[in-house]
């Protein structure tokens, strides 16, 4: 339920938020400089290859508001909250976004930044609602069409490009592709550790216990020392 004042004739009106259709825009927090700031901290993060950071050659960033619906239900007595996209969406972890209700604003038509146009009916997102989330009309308490703000920021690493999305709201960096951390190296060290200390305890078991008491300390060394130098290279 919600309370509305005509900004004409300054009547008060109420309206039922499960039965009408609000448009809003996400608050945003940070500027361009913010969006490369968060994009250079995720590239030096642990899920990206090394050095990253500092030989991919990035693009300007370009801000837009990007579409999404959003969906406020109640089912089996809890609150549910779903995204779903209303346009193409190349990035799909945007989808798994919270947004609290105090970040929503009314759209401004007249914002700086470029309003994506949605692509996908109300009526199609309705049967989806229907279809995969078994949600009905009557356990819907608001739906809306929501703009988040976001940094498109297309950077090109060993000759090829990739796409990162910057939440303008949270700061939080979305790709779904990106030059990942070759885990290899690390799955080799972890099995040849595993089969080090295997044969040693086999050998503490049957031969001499003072084999593992000299063994242990000395392949721990050697697997963090390996372990270190995998890590400041890969």
């Amino acid at each position: 339920m919600q309370f509305v004042t005509c900004t004409s004739c300054g009547a008060t009106n109420f309206v039922d938020k499960s039965r009408a259709l609000f448009h809003y825009q996400v608050r945003t927090t940070i500027k361009e400089d913010g969006a490369l700031s968060a994009l250079r901290r995720w590239m030096a993060g642990n899920a990206t290859v090394k050095g990253l950071d500092q030989r991919a050659k990035i693009g300007t960033p370009s801000c837009e508001y990007f579409p999404m619906w959003l969906v406020r239900a109640n089912q089996n007595g809890a609150e549910r909250v779903l995204l779903k996209p209303a346009a193409a969406l190349s990035v799909s972890e945007l989808t798994q976004l919270n947004i609290p209700a105090a970040d929503l604003v009314p759209f401004d038509s007249s914002a700086p930044a470029a309003a994506i146009a949605p692509t996908v009916p109300f009526e199609m997102m309705q049967q989806w609602l229907s279809d995969d989330q078994k949600l009905s009309p009557e356990m819907i308490r608001e739906t809306a069409l929501v703009h988040l703000p976001i940094y498109l920021c297309k950077y090109d690493f060993n000759g090829k490009r990739f796409t990162a999305v910057v939440d303008a709201a949270t700061s939080k960096v979305f790709a779904n592709v990106f030059p990942a951390k070759w885990e290899v190296p690390y799955l080799a060290i972890g099995g040849a550790c595993f089969a080090a200390y295997f044969v040693l305890t086999l050998l503490s078991l049957f031969v001499s216990f003072a084999i593992f008491v000299i063994g242990a300390p000395i392949l721990a060394i050697v697997f963090f020392a390996l372990a270190a130098t995998v890590s400041a290279t890969v």
